[in-house]
């Protein structure tokens, strides 16, 4: 019996550590080279779907203008499982463009695009 518990127990305490990785994307690719075509005060709303497509969220910006925004993005998540608790790791990249369109017209964009790491660890919250 001392036999089965001193093979068992080292085992039953592994079990209960592991770790699980999962890739995510979320919204839709687009093309970052693009926007070098995007020109302030000439671009139309129309040209602009064609450059992009349409946009992945939109909002009223103020009484005459209207904030369009493209996104993307892939992350392979880690989840560890250790004595201390859950830990997730993130790293990802991310593409995330901005326009605000006026009278149909794009007046202002700004652009991001890179890697991006995010870790949560137990007790940092």
């Amino acid at each position: 019996m001392l036999r089965f518990v001193l093979i068992f127990m080292p085992l039953l305490c592994l079990s209960l550590v592991g770790c699980q990785t999962r890739t995510i994307t979320n919204g839709r690719e687009f093309d970052g080279s693009k926007i070098a075509k995007i020109d302030k005060g000439i671009t139309t709303t129309d040209e602009l779907i064609a450059l992009l497509g349409k946009p992945n969220k939109q909002w009223v910006w103020s009484d005459d203008g209207v904030m369009w925004e493209y996104s993307w993005s892939k992350e392979a998540v880690k989840t560890e499982f250790n004595w201390a608790g859950q830990e997730l790791i993130t790293d990802g990249y991310k593409r995330t463009l901005q326009v605000l369109i006026k009278y149909d017209r794009v007046v202002n964009y700004t652009y991001y695009e890179g890697p991006y790491h995010i870790e949560n660890k137990p007790g940092s919250n």
